[in-house]
């Protein structure tokens, strides 16, 4: 919020169609000439206060009842007035993270094809903060954000998390809801800290020196864009460089990894080709290519038009053949595939088909290959979003005066690589989110990791040291951790089933912040006892019934390790709600765990709620330390 002149002005968070936090008090901020006096009018209510020697002021409605749509006016004695049109009262919380919580419903669609026939609710608002970063200091407000109405126009760009938790409060609350949604693809949790927090890490108070060294970082970063550019065009070059032939195609079975077919560590093009048959009633008809997901980045053509291409891995393939394209007969379908470093694949367990009219011709099966131009991997390119302090300073800083009910979040990916630092600088962030808000309780939902696998092979123990990192972070007052572990999708770092993850936090957010008998959380260790070589473990449940067991024995994923820390398998039983276990391996159980592995799926625990016991890992000799308060 620049104000040269000091006219009288509004942050971009208090604009038309907002919600307001309602509450004993609500603060309205701005700039206005040094001195001036500002008068406000909102609902029943008239206020006024005067602007400092800088020009800011700031005012308080006193205890405003949810409804709306209201007028709020303000004037200067200068003359000037702003009408803000379209003021909500109700609830407001912030939506933070990284790209799960970005994940715009958008890329949800086909799964939940139902809420996009439905009528808008002008009631329900989101307020999406653009990408953003700053390293010097914190903005005061927004480069770029505004407040829209959930509405069949604009409902793809809600973050899909933010959208069903929003709909589930206005479900229950039945006032209007505000969500505030700060929140990047591949972000870090330091980038989400201030400078005094990151500085105090040699591996991030580095960084920052760079980051704030404009010149340099400038110099850096452009270096590696170019680089990076240079080696997509010699790899491009040389493909087209190369002269085809036909004799070269090579039978393989699709999907599948590249080093599956002899291709591991393959840097460069690869081209996949299939020809289908189709019927005459097909042809020159639109259809719906859908070919999973790739890595890394993809052209796709059929019979010759290219119909879809896609940058990077993540998203998935689905293509649009216009009409004209198709023939009766054969079709040929080819992906020319970019692979950076050395992890090549077409991702196993998608839907790889085509879509035409009420027919669908599956492509799963017999393709062809040819490896047409090959180079060493990719130069990096640092991502920006993982800087310290760039989206602390430039995205959320502008929202600490707005007053919120509370903050969710669904972060962590992107600290797997610094697991073991996660839980003390997420319990860091969280106490510096509540200081710069001015409220020490400040509630925090956090979604703790889904199941994930695929593309974690060198990082056997970092989600489980992620969620654990979670798990603990729950341990600080009015936190409550959401367990994810059956919502994941092996294959895809994003999964699609946004609904019931944003249902459980939606589920902590009314037991924790407006104190409903809800069960919000799976059964939870509560105790346990060592006996020779038998562990019994006592879980506790919200509804004081029984541990339910879906998908296995209920004993698979536990683990039991001595002094030596190696861990074995388990036999024993399951009662009520105790879990009884041993292994003939371990004579002195000296640890044990539950779904240590990035994506467990057998055997897992939960409530008659159908809600999961939480990933643990836990050493019997600092547990008995803690206990006898040592």
């Amino acid at each position: 919020m620049q104000n040269k002149e000091k006219r009288l002005m509004l942050p971009k968070l208090i604009s038309h169609g907002c919600v307001l936090q309602t509450g004993e008090r609500t603060r309205i901020w701005g700039l206005a000439a040094p001195g001036e006096g500002v008068s406000l009018r909102l609902s029943d209510q008239e206020i006024s206060c005067k602007a400092d020697g800088d020009g800011n002021w700031e005012a308080y409605f006193n205890h405003l009842q949810p409804g709306g749509p209201f007028i709020m006016e303000l004037s200067g004695e200068s003359g000037e007035t702003i009408r803000v049109t379209d003021v909500y009262l109700g609830e407001v919380f912030i939506c933070s993270g990284q790209s799960n919580m970005e994940l715009p419903m958008n890329r949800v669609k086909d799964r939940y094809p139902i809420e996009f026939e439905k009528q808008g609710d002008a009631r329900f608002r989101l307020y999406k903060v653009k990408e953003n970063f700053e390293f010097q200091e914190s903005l005061k407000d927004h480069v770029e954000a505004s407040w829209k109405e959930c509405s069949p126009d604009t409902m793809g760009e809600f973050s899909a998390v933010s959208y069903f938790f929003g709909k589930f409060m206005r479900e229950n609350r039945n006032v209007p809801i505000g969500l505030i949604n700060v929140s990047l693809g591949g972000s870090s949790v330091e980038a989400w800290m201030g400078e005094e927090e990151v500085s105090q890490y040699s591996d991030m108070k580095k960084e920052l020196e760079l980051c704030q060294n404009q010149k340099l970082l400038g110099e850096k970063m452009a270096g590696q864009t170019k680089a990076h550019e240079d080696w997509y065009k010699t790899i491009r070059d040389l493909e087209k460089s190369m002269d085809w032939n036909d004799d070269s195609w090579k039978e393989v079975t699709l999907p599948a990894f590249l080093k599956d077919f002899g291709l591991d560590h393959f840097n460069g093009v690869i081209w996949f080709r299939k020809r289908i048959m189709l019927p005459g009633h097909l042809e020159g008809k639109k259809a719906g290519l859908w070919l999973g997901t790739m890595v890394d980045s993809d052209r796709t053509y059929v019979n010759g038009v290219l119909v879809g291409e896609t940058g990077y891995q993540y998203p998935p393939r689905k293509y649009n053949i216009p009409e004209g394209v198709l023939k009766a007969g054969e079709n040929e379908i080819r992906i020319c595939l970019v692979c950076e470093n050395g992890a090549g694949r077409v991702t196993p367990d998608k839907i790889y088909a085509l879509f035409a009219e009420q027919e669908v011709i599956v492509l799963d099966g017999g393709w062809e290959y040819q490896s047409r131009a090959v180079g060493e991997s990719a130069p990096r390119v640092d991502l920006m979003s993982q800087k310290p302090t760039g989206l602390y300073n430039g995205m959320l800083a502008p929202c600490f005066p707005y007053l919120v009910k509370g903050v969710l979040w669904y972060q962590g990916e992107s600290n797997d690589e610094r697991s073991d630092s996660y839980e003390e600088r997420l319990k860091q962030m969280i106490l510096l989110w509540r200081k710069m808000w001015k409220e020490e309780s400040l509630p925090f939902v956090i979604a703790q990791l889904p199941n994930f696998s695929i593309d974690l092979d060198d990082k056997k123990d970092a989600w489980p040291r992620i969620r654990e990192a979670q798990r603990k972070a729950g341990g600080l007052k009015n936190v409550a951790v959401t367990v994810n572990l059956d919502l994941g999708e092996d294959n895809d770092l994003h999964p699609l089933n946004k609904r019931e993850v944003a249902y459980r936090m939606s589920l902590a957010v009314r037991a924790m912040i407006y104190g409903e008998r809800v069960i919000f959380r799976g059964p939870w260790l509560s105790d346990f006892d060592v006996s020779e070589q038998w562990i019994t473990l006592i879980f506790e449940t919200e509804d004081k019934k029984g541990l339910v067991i879906r998908g296995g024995t209920g004993l698979e994923e536990f683990e039991i390790a001595g002094a030596d820390g190696v861990y074995y398998s388990v036999t024993g039983e399951i009662k009520e709600n105790q879990v009884r276990i041993c292994s003939s391996e371990v004579k002195q159980p000296v640890f044990f765990r539950y779904c240590w592995s990035n994506a467990p799926k057998k055997g897992l625990l939960y409530n008659e709620a159908g809600l999961p016991v939480s990933p643990f890992e836990i050493s019997t000799l600092s547990y008995r330390k803690s206990r006898s308060g040592q």
